[in-house]
């Protein structure tokens, strides 16, 4: 649709209101259908009264929590308070990847980072003959080099041996989100919690942990979603478990340490709402403070 801005007619993305809507607890087609029959509005601020007069119907709760997200966005827009950067991270085949494509579209996050994504261009600027933990899976790592606290797992030590390539390009990338006061979202298991935090109040770290039964399930099936870079045998794909649980325990206990929440991966959407309540809450506290 179109909005009037500053007397010109400017294309406005539902998108923003739409996400804004499901971080209020919406579904996706409730959220659809609080935004029928806009296109004959021509300001923000009717559209923005159509949704409150649709939204009366809901809990005092859902009312309360729209508002303060449209709170939140005038005041970002404002400068007076930091952009969220939300942090998902978590072992390979926790289902991290997953909600935090979710909140890209819910966030309409501009910025978007995947660890993995960041290990790959640094594959291109290093020799293999130099580092070649980054050349690998997480839960290969140790196999080449090591670092970290001796009395660590080895197969901990090597993931650790990864982070200290990758991690610092994550930090600067997330500074420079920060810096630009847009939103963002990062995902991967090359951030170790509490490492971020304390960047800005805007910082909302996350760690996924499903259960290891589930996880399990999850990480040796990865192949048949059609990713072509790990082992299609079952018994490789058990024992690179093994030590895919040892990292994600350390994170675990990372997590604990640095009081950064965990949130538990039963199902995607009770995942996606304990990251949503988590979300509205940090919000919260930037807008009353």
């Amino acid at each position: 649709m179109r909005l009037r801005h500053h007397g010109i007619d400017v294309p406005y993305p539902l998108s923003v209101l739409r996400g804004r809507l499901r971080l209020c607890g919406l579904s996706h087609l409730e959220s659809s259908r609080v935004l029928n029959d806009v296109k004959d509005l021509d300001s923000l601020d009717d559209l923005l009264n159509h949704v409150r007069t649709a939204l009366k119907k809901r809990s005092d709760s859902t009312i309360k929590d729209f508002e303060l997200l449209t709170k939140y966005e005038e005041l970002r827009a404002d400068k007076t308070v930091p952009s969220l950067v939300i942090i998902m991270s978590g072992a390979s085949a926790t289902g991290k990847s997953i909600v935090a494509l979710e909140l890209v579209n819910d966030l309409v996050a501009t910025r978007f980072i995947s660890t993995d994504t960041v290990r790959q261009v640094l594959r291109n600027t290093v020799e293999k003959e130099t580092h070649p933990e980054l050349f690998t899976h997480t839960y290969q790592a140790h196999v080449h080099r090591q670092a970290g606290p001796e009395e660590l797992l080895p197969t901990v030590r090597g993931f650790l041996a990864q982070c200290e390539l990758i991690t610092p390009h994550i930090k600067s990338m997330t500074e420079r989100i920060l810096s630009e006061g847009t939103l963002g979202v990062v995902e991967g298991v090359h951030v170790i919690p509490g490492e971020l935090q304390g960047l800005s109040h805007g910082v909302v770290e996350l760690l996924i942990n499903p259960e290891e039964e589930v996880h399990r399930a999850m990480f040796i099936s990865k192949h048949e979603s059609g990713l072509r870079t790990v082992s299609e045998d079952p018994e490789t794909r058990s024992q690179e478990f093994v030590v895919t649980r040892e990292i994600q325990q350390y994170l675990s206990d990372e997590a604990t340490r640095e009081k950064v929440p965990i949130i538990a991966m039963n199902n995607f959407e009770d995942a996606y709402n304990q990251v949503a309540n988590i979300i509205l809450e940090r919000v919260r506290r930037m807008v009353t403070d």
